[in-house]
Order: structure tokens, then sequence, then C-alpha cells
């Protein structure tokens, strides 16, 4: 311990709030639920870098990179956007203002969001890496008032939604090694679901609520910031916890680790 080779720190494991503590992988089942999902928009903080990545001068009005999720609970504590660097992303100019998506994926989200858009140009996730873009609730409550900057990541994929995945390092592995990767510090990593399911209490629009119950106002707050071009809902296979049956989460936890290097 004194020299560094065992020590305190966090990893995102499954934690079901009936037992109140994680679970090893052979304690989870899976069962179909029923998910809403969510497409939203994260503005652009830095709308000159973004038009270079394009190949552009400038950019006309607004600029948003869309994602899509199924975890509502987990915007509030989103910390950055994972783009593919090999695939294809799309500058699309709506009436709603200019939207980021994969380039594969542009037809699909327009119909999904009820927009006739135009691809003004295309460029390689590479080349979106670390410009930044504000959390959809930024101008709603100054507890959100923070950047999301793009992090470059394989797991990012075109097979559905809109090929950008938003990301809160304490609710997914991926996310997590992503985020300590890119240089976030594991002491600012923003853990505000308690062991019992809810938000901690001092946590901003949504504290004390429970995760699940809270995701219809986190919906509607999105919704009345025009931050949720659309919503919907998925039946899906997920994680069960296996003596209570009911849904657990990927949380990060404080554990003790051996570094091996």
């Amino acid at each position: 311990i004194e020299r560094g080779f065992v020590y305190r720190g966090l990893k995102p494991v499954y934690w079901c709030f009936d037992c109140a503590s994680s679970l090893a992988e052979f304690e989870i089942e899976y069962a179909d639920k029923k998910s809403q999902t969510l497409d939203v928009g994260f503005l652009c903080a830095e709308p000159d870098k973004l038009a270079a990545a394009f190949g552009l001068k400038e950019l006309v009005g607004e600029s948003f990179a869309v994602i899509w999720t199924t975890t509502a609970w987990t915007i509030p504590a989103n910390q950055a956007l994972n783009l593919n660097p090999e695939l294809d992303y799309a500058l699309v100019h709506t009436e709603r203002g200019n939207l980021v998506l994969a380039a594969s994926l542009v037809d699909t989200c327009l119909e999904r969001y009820g927009l006739v858009g135009r691809v003004i140009a295309t460029t390689k996730g590479a080349r979106l890496g670390g410009i930044a873009f504000r959390h959809p609730l930024a101008h709603v409550h100054e507890g959100y008032d923070r950047l999301s900057p793009v992090y470059l990541a394989d797991y990012a994929t075109a097979d559905d939604g809109t090929g950008i995945v938003h990301s809160s390092p304490a609710y997914g592995l991926d996310d997590f090694n992503s985020c300590i990767a890119h240089g976030l510090k594991v002491d600012d990593v923003l853990n505000p679901v308690q062991g019992n399911g809810a938000y901690a209490k001092d946590f901003a629009l949504f504290g004390g609520q429970d995760i699940w119950k809270a995701q219809p106002a986190i919906v509607e707050a999105l919704k009345s910031a025009c931050r949720l071009p659309a919503s919907g809902t998925l039946r899906h296979s997920y994680p069960h916890c296996w003596r209570h049956k009911s849904p657990v989460i990927y949380r990060a936890a404080a554990q003790w680790f051996v570094r091996m290097d």
C-alpha cells in the first residue's frame, strides 16, 4: 500500500438497489424491460472548431451533436460524448439547427425527428475529437453549466441511434474507461446516484428522487429546454438481480485494486 501497488479507486459495477450492494456477474440474469428512448441535442460550444473539422469557414445558426440513449436517468451525470474515429459523420442543416449525426443514419434520424434536412458536409470522426459541447440542461440550471468534450472511442457505432454515445462515466464501464483514458480524474467523476437508487439530495433539479421515477421529469426538462428531438419506447433485454428480479444499473463503487504494471 505504501508503495502504491494496492490502492483504493473507483470502478463501475452491477448494483442492485434492493440488495443495496454490488453484484457479481453470476448474480445477474436477463429479462425483457420496457425503456424510454431519447434523442438528446448537445449545443456546440466551439462552433469555429466544428466548422473547421467539416472543412467549412463558418456555421450559420446553432449546431448540436445528437445522442440516442435508453437510460434517461444517466443524462444528468453526462460528462463527455463518444464518437468513432473511423466513422463518417454528417453536418445536417435543419429548421432546428445543424445536427451532427453518423452519415449512414441521417435519413433514419430525420424521419424519427420529423424534420427535413440537407447534408452540408461530412468528415471522419477522428477530426471531431476534443471539440466541446454543452450539457443539454446547461441553460436551465447552473448545476449543469459544464462542457462535454468529444472523446474518440471504438464502441460508438452506427448500428442504431445516431452514431454518437453520451458518456456518464460513473454508470458505464466503457464510459468510465474512455473518460479516464482521456484525462478525467477519478475524483472528478460525477456519481450522484446513491446506493438506495435515489439522486443525492443536493443534486440539481432532481435531488432526492428515485432514478426510475425521475425519468419523466428528466424527459420533460429536456423537452422544455428544446433539447429533445424525439423520444419513444423500446423493449429490450436488460440485466436484473437474480434475487429480487429487479433491474440493476452500472454504478461506480469504491474498491481496492492491485496495480499490475
